[in-house]
């Protein structure tokens, strides 16, 4: 259901849920028990998310839905709306390696990722929830919206359309788009790269992300003690060494 490897300090979470890592309440719990677990692993402090064969995740098993009714779908809502929260807020880097189709509940998983890099020409990607017949949760619209330009979002989510990278690129539903060849080395650079930055730094920065607006106010002590604190100071020492080839203004 799912693999995992790991390399360099960053986790490889692989999503290998046939057919086309549909969504259901056990691949939903299985996925966010397995984010949990690298939240708390200090040797991981990055992920990356990736599909199997053609698709990423083709979003909801629909039949599920239709054939065991409400019962069903009320807990498949309460395990979406568990994995989606995790993913928005999760503190360590998160780089979705959209490797194919990447649909619906699956495009909101690609959304919640902090960096989204796309395979050429290696499938579709949109949110077709109304097309479907269903609402949005509201995490699930809460990402879409910090994902999505405001100039695409009523496109994007009312018209239900699916792009090809070079659309879903337009839109703001992926950052980069890569040759398929290259895509897990390139989604590995990245979250090295937003690795290297302190991780109290980083979390803070996406949990002011997802603040209501004037709700980062909320976390300037946070944002206090981390300017001051002795490892933020070294980080600083480090940066002006790399950039002008000394830590202090003493010539």
């Amino acid at each position: 259901m799912i693999q995992r490897s790991a390399e360099s300090g960053t986790a490889e979470i692989r999503m290998a849920h046939e057919p086309a890592n549909v969504l259901t309440v056990e691949f939903a719990d299985a996925l966010a028990a397995e984010f949990d677990r690298a939240h708390g692993e200090d040797s991981v402090r990055a992920i990356v998310l990736t599909g199997t064969g053609s698709a990423f995740s083709a979003g909801v098993e629909l039949f599920r839905v239709v054939d065991e009714g409400p019962p069903y779908v009320d807990a498949l809502l309460e395990s979406l709306g568990a994995l989606f929260s995790m993913l928005h807020a999760f503190p360590k880097p998160l780089v979705a390696a959209v490797n194919g189709h990447a649909v619906a509940g699956g495009g909101v998983i690609a959304c919640a990722c902090d960096y989204r890099v796309m395979a050429a020409g290696q499938g579709s990607i949109g949110l077709p929830e109304l097309k479907v017949g269903v609402p949005f949760p509201a995490v699930a619209l809460d990402i879409a919206r910090s994902a999505i330009p405001r100039r695409y979002q009523r496109e994007v989510m009312l018209l239900g359309r699916l792009y090809d990278p070079e659309g879903a690129a337009e839109r703001g539903l992926v950052d980069e788009i890569v040759p398929a060849d290259e895509l897990l080395d390139r989604a590995r650079e990245i979250a090295l790269d937003l690795a290297s930055i302190p991780a109290a730094t980083y979390s803070l920065t996406k949990r002011q992300f997802a603040s209501a607006a004037g709700g980062a106010l909320d976390l300037e002590p946070e944002l206090h003690r981390i300017w001051t604190a002795d490892d933020t100071l070294e980080h600083i020492r480090g940066y002006l060494r790399r950039t002008l080839g000394r830590s202090s203004a003493a010539r």
